[in-house]
């Protein structure tokens, strides 16, 4: 017996095993990784392009209030309507129709007009559209 080198310590060259990962592991972890990589690639790519579309409607829906309360500040109202553009590529149409009362139930002497906002604006590479709707009372002018 040695006592220099105990005989657990001591190895045979031919019953050698080394440690570490063969080449196929290595294959199987990264292409693990390639498909997480690309998951996280797809949920932000998506997160950006509803970001964008919320951003355009957001945009369109501040412009049709502003259009819409610059025109209802007006004493008098323009039965024609009017149309119009603002920002980049945001085009406006506005209509009034005077509402009829048929049951005769509204105060004389008191003008109902309906209000119309069409917003027409582009999201990305489709063109799309807001309504807005309001109702205005006017005070007859007596004559």
């Amino acid at each position: 017996m040695n006592l220099l080198y105990p005989q657990s310590k001591i190895q045979n060259p031919k019953s050698k095993i080394e440690h570490g990962f063969t080449l196929l592991e290595v294959v199987v972890a990264m292409a693990i990784v390639g498909l997480g990589v690309v998951t996280l690639l797809e949920i932000f790519s998506l997160g950006l392009r509803l970001e964008t579309g919320s951003a355009a409607r957001t945009d369109a829906v501040a412009y049709s209030r502003q259009v819409m309360d610059s025109f209802l500040i007006r004493k008098a109202l323009d039965a024609r309507g009017e149309a119009g553009s603002i920002g980049k590529n945001h085009r406006w149409q506005l209509e009034v129709q005077p509402l009829r009362d048929e049951t005769q139930l509204a105060p004389t002497g008191w003008d109902v007009s309906e209000i119309r906002l069409l917003m027409r604006y582009r999201e990305g590479e489709r063109d799309k559209q807001l309504e807005m709707r309001t109702l205005r009372v006017l005070k007859k002018k007596s004559q």
